[in-house]
């Protein structure tokens, strides 16, 4: 999905202000924006195909039990050598944020993912929502981009200036994520599972590069015309050469809007919710950070909301 630049900026933001909480050195930094990225890069594993087995661990993820995830992932710091402690603290820090500005960003983007679908545009319903959806984030990434930087993708690639991380650091991410795996999904990923995730991750953001547009326009047609399909995924998903500060997604003007999952009325716009969940989302790491964190804890954080901001049961 796209929205790799909004969580990396997000993760940036947060990082600037407490850093001297997270830590300060390369690797402690690197590891806290890519948990910043969250369980994302799970679903690059379509590039894995020996890992079929766990290519719906993502989505399991962000849908089902928020709460034993953020436990098992406190819990799964237990599992590392003592040198290895920093780098997986600094990654879940970063995974919390990630959490933490999922779960209030995605009722605005799945109100107006929904209310798209519906509109009865011709071709276009439900069946086409993670078009859609990535179509949004998409936006997203490239007003957030222009807005901190004034840059676009023509200069900036997101496969070089995020995602960065060591094989050392992923591999002790790996262990964490087969341990959280295990405890909190009952499966049981190798432990390369996350390292093969990252690799697939950069190799797919090479791909999606297209500032000319030129490999969007012919997938396109390749999806379009060839496979029959209404729209095309990868363009949805490919990040475009655009200088722009507003989106026709952020709200700005703050119209009322209805969150799909609770139907409390909002009339916050995109940069509210950026910059008022960067306190939130500190606030998840200061009780995380406690030694008594635990589920009780982590059901307290999460409120048994998922990444989508929706109420499940746990």
């Amino acid at each position: 999905m796209p929205a790799i630049l909004t969580h990396d900026f997000f993760g940036q933001d947060v990082y600037a202000a407490h850093s001297h909480v997270i830590g300060k050195s390369i690797d402690e930094k690197d590891a806290f924006l890519l948990g910043n990225q969250g369980p994302d890069p799970l679903f690059y594993l379509v590039l894995s195909p020996s890992m079929k087995q766990f290519f719906g661990l993502g989505s399991a993820m962000h849908h089902d039990a928020p709460s034993k995830l953020i436990a098992a992932l406190k819990e799964s710091l237990q599992v590392l050598e003592e040198h290895e402690l920093p780098v997986g603290r600094a990654y879940a820090l970063g995974f919390l944020c990630h959490y933490s500005l999922d779960r209030a960003m995605h009722p605005l983007v799945y109100c107006q993912q929904y209310a798209i679908c519906d509109a009865g545009i011709d071709g276009l319903n439900r069946s086409q929502e993670n078009e859609v959806h990535a179509e949004i984030e998409r936006e997203y990434d490239e007003m957030v981009l222009f807005s901190k930087l004034g840059r676009t993708i023509r200069s900036y690639r997101p496969f070089e200036e995020a995602l960065h991380a060591s094989e050392h650091t992923l591999q002790t991410i790996g262990k964490m994520y087969a341990f959280v795996a295990m405890k909190a999904y009952r499966t049981f990923p190798p432990v390369d599972l996350f390292v093969s995730a990252v690799h697939d991750f950069r190799r797919m953001q090479r791909l999606f590069y297209s500032p000319n547009g030129t490999m969007q326009s012919a997938l396109n047609v390749i999806e379009t015309r060839v496979l029959n399909r209404q729209f095309s995924f990868y363009k949805s998903m490919s990040h475009r050469d655009n200088a722009t500060r507003v989106s026709d997604f952020d709200n700005r003007m703050r119209h009322p809007w209805e969150n799909p999952y609770t139907h409390e009325v909002s009339t916050q716009s995109f940069w509210d919710i950026f910059d008022g969940t960067k306190a939130i989302a500190f606030s998840a790491i200061e009780a995380f950070d406690k030694d008594d964190f635990d589920e009780t804890a982590a059901r307290a954080l999460t409120g048994s909301l998922n990444f989508s901001g929706q109420p499940v049961e746990e």
